[in-house]
């Protein structure tokens, strides 16, 4: 019983993470433009971003296996994170900086879609 809530659990926790993400890169642009007027200078470290990218990975990788292993036995849901972190892989190396907020932010939202993926699949397993 605990296998099954900590799975739920991370897949929501992984969901709102990923939502977060692609908040966050989608928002950036616009929050820098304002930074002197808000002090939030601090959102334009790289460090936020690639923290924020490992624990999503973390979260993902845990909650997708674990429903992948133990419950549905279907690859769809790792196929859309592994395309969601692909993407996020991409807009962190790509240049202007408006692709990267663009694919960071698509690879955010999809990875959150692997998770209500996964969550469905392991509810109807």
């Amino acid at each position: 019983m605990k296998n099954q809530f900590v799975g739920l659990h991370l897949d929501f926790i992984g969901f709102i993470t990923s939502l977060l993400c692609a908040l966050h890169c989608a928002a950036l642009p616009i929050l820098l433009s304002m930074t002197p007027l808000a002090g939030l200078k601090f959102l334009d470290n790289p460090w936020i971003e690639y923290v924020i990218i490992l624990l999503s990975f973390f979260i993902a990788s845990n909650a997708l296996i674990h429903g992948y292993r133990k419950h549905h036995h279907k690859l769809l849901a790792l196929t859309i994170a592994v395309i969601g972190f692909v993407l996020i892989g991409l807009g962190q190396v790509l240049e202007p900086e408006w692709r990267e907020a663009l694919l960071t932010s698509s690879g955010g939202t999809i990875i959150a879609i692997a998770h209500l993926v996964n969550w469905k699949q392991v509810k109807g397993s």
